[in-house]
C-alpha cells in the first residue's frame, strides 16, 4: 500500500492493543512529520523466551493476595498452584461468562480487584513489552521512546458488540495502568476501534485484493477469534486515497473457536463419567490436546480422528480409549463446530444477500480462521452468493492489533451504520384533544410554572440503521427551569431503542426495550438565561440548550451548545459522557445538578 508520509506537527508514537480471548498482541508506528509510518507487530513479549511471535496468552496469574505475577508465556507460572489463574477474563465484560466456558472460567476474581484491574495490569504488560523491545531492537531505542513518551496515542480494540460503557472501562483500565495520565488530554489520547473495522484496515492493506479495492465494491470481513467471531461489511466509496462506509450493522457471534473446544470437552466429560479418566486432569489434557491437534486439522467428516491424551498404558475400551488415544468421528467432530459455522452463515446471509455483486469479496482472519473446516464450510455454504473468501498473505497472528494502527493512521472508514435507535425521554405539553395524550392523563404533571406535561414521551435523536459520516452531528434543544437561581451544571440522560418500532413515541410501550445508555454533563452557566414567574408568583430561570452528539466516529462524543443572546453567536462548552451510575461516577461538579427537563413542547407556542 502507498501510504502518505505523516503531516501531523510532531512526533507522535501509534501503540495499539488487541485482547483477545485467548491471545492478545500488540503492534506501533512513530509518526514523524515528513516520514511515511511504518507499522510493526511486537514480535518478543516479557518473560518469553521465544522471539517472533506476534501473539501472547491472555492468561494472566496472581498470588493469594491479589498481586499480579505475570502472565503464561513460558514462564511456568502455570506449574505454580499457589497462583491464581485469570483466563477468558474478556468474557466478564460486559454481560458475564458464556454458559459454555463458565466451568472453566476463573470468575472469582483475586482478592482486592476488580474486571478493570484486570485489564490495567495485562495493558500494563503489553505496553512494557513494547518499550522493552523496541528499546533493546533499535540503536537509539530509549532516546526516540522517550521523546514520545508523553505523546502516546493509544488505540484499543473491542469485539464488534461492545460500546460505550465497555469503551469507558478500558479507558479507565488504560489510565490506572500508567499508559495516559487522568486528565483531559490524557484522555483524549486514547481511541477505540471495533475488531472487525481493525480487521478491514489490515485485510486492505496486506491482501492483493485488498490493495486492489476500487470504488463500488462490497467487501466483508469475518475475524474469527477465540471467544467472538466479528462480522463487517464495507462499500469503497473512493479509492487513493480509499475510503468506505459500513453497510450494515456489524455482528458480534459468540461462538469463537474455544466454543468448539468446549463441546468437545462437554461430550467427553458425559462420555467418561463412568471411566477413571474422568479426573480435571484427564480432561484438560484431552482439551489441550484436542485444541492443539484435530480443531486445527480437520477437513474431513469421513475417517476417525485422533486425539492423543495420556500414555501408550492408558486404555479403556468402553469409552474408546486405546493406548492413551481417543477415537472420534468425523461426524463428532464436525458437530463440535456446527454451532459456531452455522450462526456465522445466518449472520452474513442476515444482510449481505441483499449486496452481492461480481464486486464482492470476502476475508477471512483471526486465530479460528487458521481452521481449514471452518473457511471450507463458509465457502461451501456461501457460495450461492458468489462469495470466495481470501486469507491474508502474511501472518495474521494479531492482524487485528496492526489494523488498528492503520485504523488511526489511515482512516479508510468514513461512515457508519447506527446500531440502535438514540434520543432522549422529555416531556411534552398535555394535550386532551390527543387521543394519545387522553389515555395517559393519570401521568400529567405540572411544571414551577403550572403547565400540564406527559413526562413519558421520547424524542429520537437517530434512527437505528441510519448512515452517519464521521463529522456527522446530531442535536436536540432541551431546557431547564429553576426557582431561586438559575441552572449551572446539567445531566442529560441519552437512551437507547433496541425495539421493532421504526419511531418509538412513548417510553411506555415496550418499556423493557428503552435503556439508558450514558449521561451527558456539561456546565451551562455561560448560557443565556431568562426570567419567569412561577406559578406561586416565585421568580423563576428558563435556561435553553441543545444536547449535540457526534455519532459517526468510532466512540461518542458530546457537547453542549446555544446561542449567545448578544452577538447571536452559536457558543459551545465541552461535555462528558457519563456511563452507569451519573451520582457515582467521578467528573467534578457537572454531574451534580437537576434532572434535565424536556425539548421545548413540540405543541402550542411558548411564551419566551
Amino acid at each position: 500500500m502507498n501510504r502518505t508520509a505523516y503531516n501531523g506537527p510532531s512526533r507522535k508514537l501509534a501503540l495499539a492493543f488487541d485482547i483477545g480471548t485467548t491471545y492478545s498482541g500488540a503492534a506501533y508506528a512513530f509518526l514523524d512529520p515528513g516520514e511515511i509510518p511504518q507499522i510493526n507487530s511486537v514480535t518478543k513479549y516479557l518473560d518469553n523466551p521465544n522471539v517472533g511471535t506476534a501473539k501472547v496468552p491472555s492468561i494472566l496469574y496472581y498470588d493469594r493476595r491479589g498481586n499480579f505475577k505475570g502472565v503464561e508465556n513460558g514462564t511456568g507460572l502455570q506449574d505454580d498452584e499457589s497462583l491464581i489463574q485469570m483466563r477468558w477474563f474478556l468474557m466478564l465484560s460486559p454481560t458475564g461468562p458464556p454458559a459454555a466456558l463458565r466451568d472453566q472460567m476463573t470468575t472469582d476474581l483475586p482478592i482486592g480487584k476488580t474486571i478493570i484491574d484486570i485489564f490495567a495490569d495485562f495493558l500494563r504488560y503489553l505496553f512494557d513489552s513494547t518499550k522493552s523491545l523496541f528499546i533493546s531492537s533499535d540503536q537509539n531505542g530509549e532516546l526516540r521512546w522517550n521523546s514520545v513518551a508523553d505523546k502516546i496515542e493509544l488505540i484499543l480494540t473491542h469485539p464488534n458488540g461492545w460500546g460505550g460503557p465497555q469503551q469507558s472501562q478500558l479507558r479507565t483500565a488504560a489510565i490506572r495502568a500508567g499508559i495516559i495520565p487522568d486528565t483531559p488530554e490524557g484522555r483524549a489520547r486514547v481511541h477505540f476501534v471495533t475488531e472487525g473495522e481493525a480487521s478491514f484496515n489490515f485485510c486492505a492493506t496486506h491482501t492483493q485484493a485488498g490493495e486492489n479495492l476500487k470504488h463500488g465494491d462490497t467487501v466483508l470481513v469475518v475475524d474469527a477469534g477465540g471467544g467472538t467471531i466479528d462480522i463487517s461489511s464495507y462499500t469503497v466509496t473512493a479509492n487513493g486515497p480509499l475510503q468506505a462506509e459500513e453497510l450494515f450493522q456489524p455482528k458480534c457471534v459468540v461462538q469463537g473457536g474455544e466454543f468448539v473446544t468446549a463441546r468437545a470437552r462437554e461430550m467427553i466429560s458425559e462420555k467418561w463419567k463412568k471411566s477413571k479418566f474422568n479426573t480435571p486432569e484427564d480432561i484438560a489434557a484431552f482439551s489441550q490436546k484436542f485444541d492443539e491437534g484435530v480443531k486445527r486439522v480437520f477437513s474431513e467428516e469421513t475417517g476417525t480422528q485422533y486425539v492423543k491424551f495420556g500414555s501408550p498404558r492408558d486404555n479403556d475400551p468402553k469409552t474408546g480409549i486405546k493406548a492413551g488415544k481417543l477415537a472420534l468421528t468425523g461426524t463428532q467432530v464436525s458437530g463440535f463446530f456446527e454451532p459456531s459455522i452455522q450462526l456465522t452463515v445466518d449472520s452474513i446471509r442476515e444482510n449481505f444477500t441483499e449486496i452481492v455483486s461480481m464486486n464482492s469479496f470476502a476475508f477471512l482472519v483471526g486465530g479460528f480462521a487458521s481452521s481449514p473446516w471452518l473457511s471450507a464450510q463458509l465457502n461451501r455454504r456461501l457460495s450461492d452468493l458468489g462469495l470466495k473468501f481470501f486469507k491474508p498473505d502474511t501472518n495474521t497472528d494479531k492482524a487485528v492489533a496492526v489494523g488498528a494502527v492503520s485504523f488511526h493512521i489511515d482512516r479508510f472508514v468514513r461512515g457508519r451504520i447506527s446500531k440502535f435507535t438514540y434520543g432522549v425521554p422529555c416531556a411534552i405539553i398535555y394535550r386532551p384533544s390527543n387521543p394519545e395524550h387522553a389515555k395517559r392523563e393519570h401521568k400529567t404533571i405540572s411544571d414551577v410554572l403550572g403547565d400540564k406535561y406527559l413526562p413519558c414521551a421520547f424524542e429520537t435523536m437517530l434512527s437505528k440503521g441510519t448512515k452517519v459520516l464521521e463529522d456527522r452531528e446530531i442535536r436536540t434543544t432541551m431546557y431547564v427551569i429553576r426557582e431561586g437561581a438559575p441552572a449551572r451544571d446539567i445531566l442529560a440522560r441519552i437512551v437507547k431503542y433496541d425495539g421493532n418500532l421504526k419511531e418509538p413515541r412513548w417510553t411506555d410501550i415496550e418499556q423493557n426495550r428503552f435503556e439508558t445508555l450514558c449521561h451527558v454533563a456539561a456546565d451551562v452557566s455561560a448560557a443565556p438565561s431568562k426570567l419567569k414567574f412561577g406559578e406561586s408568583g416565585k421568580l423563576c430561570y428558563y435556561r435553553e440548550y441543545d444536547v449535540v452528539l457526534l455519532v459517526g466516529l468510532t466512540e461518542l462524543k458530546a457537547q453542549i451548545r446555544w446561542t449567545d443572546a448578544t452577538t447571536g453567536l452559536e457558543e459551545s462548552s465541552d461535555a462528558a459522557i457519563v456511563y452507569g451510575d451519573a451520582s457515582e461516577n467521578n467528573c467534578g461538579s457537572s454531574c451534580i445538578g437537576p434532572a434535565v427537563a424536556a425539548p421545548p413542547p413540540r405543541y402550542g407556542d411558548w411564551d419566551l
